[in-house]
C-alpha cells in the first residue's frame, strides 16, 4: 500500500538502529549475532553491519567472550565461533521510583536490568506534595553523585505514583492521602527540575506489569492485579500491556461499589471496595498505616479473629472480582498484600468463593495466585517503563 508520509533517511536510520539494538537487549548476557539480527528484523547483513559498527563506537555493545554463553561453547565444538554481541551494561543507566503515603523508594538499574543501587525511605505523616517532589530529587541526585553515574548516560526515571495517573497527560489525577497531588503534571515538573527525561504511570499498573513479566505465574497471559496498601488499587495486564481507559488514565478499580448503602468513602460516595476493607481494619485506617498491618503476625499464631478479617476482606474482594470477571474476563488473579501469609489467606478464600460459585458468564473460575509486594519489583517496574520508551521505535 502506498505511504504518503514515509520515514526520512535519518529516521530510517534512528529506527533501525533502536531496533537492532532492543534485540541486542532482549538477548541481555547471552548476546546475539549480527547473522541471527538478519534474520529476526530483515534487514540486509550490509545495514547490519553498518548498525553494528555505530553501536560499537558509540560503546553501546562489546562482543561477548568465549565461553559466556552456551553459544559459544557450542561453536567451539564446531570449530568456528561466531561473533555475539550484547549490551555494554555500563553503557546507561535507568531509575525507578515509587511512591506512596507512607514511604518512597529509589532503585538504579545498569543497561543489563541489574540493580545497582536500591533505598527506601519513610515518608511522614501529612507530607505535602512539594515536599514529596524535593525529597525524589534530593534521592536522584545523591544516588548519581554516589555511584558517580553521568546524567548523559541515563536514558530516564520511571515514576510508578499513587492514585488515579492520567498517562496520556503526564498527571497525577487525585491521591488524597498526600496534600495538593491533584491534578498534578509531576512528570513534566520531576523533567525540569531533574533535567532527565521522566515516564509516569500508576503503582499497581507497574508492579502489575513487573508480576507478569517476572513472576513466574501461570496466568496465561492475562493477569488482573490487586494491590492492598493504604488502600486498594487494581491493574490489568495482557499481552497487549498495560490497559488504560478511553481517557488515557489508570482504572480505579478499589472504588468499585460493593454497596451503594455502605461506609463513606475519601472518593465522596459510598460502599466502595476501599472504604468497606478500611472498615474492617479502622485503627491502620485512621492512622495511616497499610492495611491489615499486624494481621501477619496473628495469622501466623493461627489467630482466629484474624483469619476471619482475612475472609471478611475475601468476600468484599470477591464482589469486585465478579464485576471485573464481566468486563475484562482475566484468567487469573493476583493479590498482593502486606505480608505473604496475609495474601495467601485472601487469595485461598478468593479461591473457595469461586468455586462455590454457580455463573453463567465464567464456565472457568480465574486462577488465583498471591505475595507480597516488594519495593524491588516496584523499582524494576518503573524502571522498565523508561526502558519501553527508549525502544520505542
Amino acid at each position: 500500500m502506498y505511504n504518503d508520509n514515509p520515514l526520512r533517511t535519518s529516521d530510517l536510520r534512528i529506527h533501525n538502529q533502536k531496533m537492532v539494538l532492543s534485540r541486542i537487549y532482549e538477548a541481555r548476557k547471552a548476546g546475539i549475532s549480527q547473522s541471527a539480527l538478519v534474520a529476526k528484523t530483515g534487514l540486509k547483513a550490509p545495514t547490519i553491519f553498518r548498525i553494528f559498527s555505530r553501536l560499537k563506537e558509540q560503546n553501546l555493545i562489546e562482543d561477548v567472550k568465549d565461553g559466556d554463553t552456551e553459544n559459544a561453547a557450542d561453536s567451539v565444538r564446531k570449530g568456528r565461533r561466531p561473533l555475539v554481541y550484547k549490551v555494554r551494561k555500563d553503557a546507561l543507566y535507568t531509575l525507578g521510583v515509587e511512591f506512596w503515603a507512607s514511604g518512597i523508594s529509589l532503585g538504579v538499574f545498569n543497561f543489563n536490568g541489574d540493580q545497582v543501587f536500591s533505598r527506601t525511605e519513610p515518608l511522614k505523616a501529612g507530607i505535602s506534595v512539594q515536599e514529596v517532589i524535593d525529597f525524589i530529587a534530593i534521592m536522584v541526585n545523591e544516588a548519581l553523585e554516589n555511584l558517580k553515574i553521568n546524567r548523559s548516560k541515563v536514558i530516564g526515571l520511571g515514576v510508578a505514583a499513587p492514585g488515579q495517573v492520567d498517562v496520556a497527560n503526564r498527571k497525577v489525577v487525585s491521591y488524597s492521602r498526600i496534600k495538593g497531588m491533584k491534578d498534578l503534571a509531576l512528570a513534566d515538573i520531576l523533567e525540569e527540575k531533574l533535567g532527565l527525561t521522566v515516564i509516569l504511570h500508576n503503582s499497581c499498573s507497574v508492579i502489575a506489569l513487573s508480576e507478569f513479566q517476572y513472576g513466574n505465574y501461570d496466568h496465561k497471559d492475562s493477569l488482573f492485579t490487586i494491590l492492598l496498601r493504604n488502600g486498594v488499587a487494581g491493574a490489568f495486564v495482557n499481552e497487549k500491556g498495560i490497559y488504560i481507559t478511553s481517557q488515557g488514565t489508570t482504572m480505579e478499580s478499589g472504588h468499585i461499589p460493593v454497596d451503594p448503602q455502605g461506609p463513606a468513602c475519601t472518593c465522596s460516595i459510598r460502599g466502595c471496595l476501599e472504604a468497606h476493607l478500611s472498615a474492617l481494619d479502622k485503627d491502620n485506617a485512621k492512622t495511616g498505616q497499610p492495611l491489615f498491618a499486624g494481621l501477619e503476625e496473628r495469622l501466623a499464631k493461627g489467630d482466629r479473629q484474624a483469619e476471619q478479617i482475612a475472609a471478611k476482606a475475601a468476600n468484599c474482594l470477591f464482589v469486585v472480582t465478579k464485576t471485573i470477571m464481566r468486563l475484562f474476563a482475566p484468567r487469573s488473579f493476583l493479590v498482593l498484600a502486606n505480608g505473604q501469609k496475609l495474601s495467601r489467606a485472601i487469595a485461598e478464600n478468593l479461591i473457595n468463593f469461586w468455586r462455590g460459585e454457580s455463573d453463567a458468564f465464567v464456565t472457568v473460575p480465574p486462577r488465583i495466585f498471591s505475595n507480597n509486594y516488594n519495593t524491588l519489583v516496584f523499582q524494576k517496574g518503573a524502571s522498565d517503563l523508561v526502558i519501553s520508551n527508549y525502544f520505542n521505535y
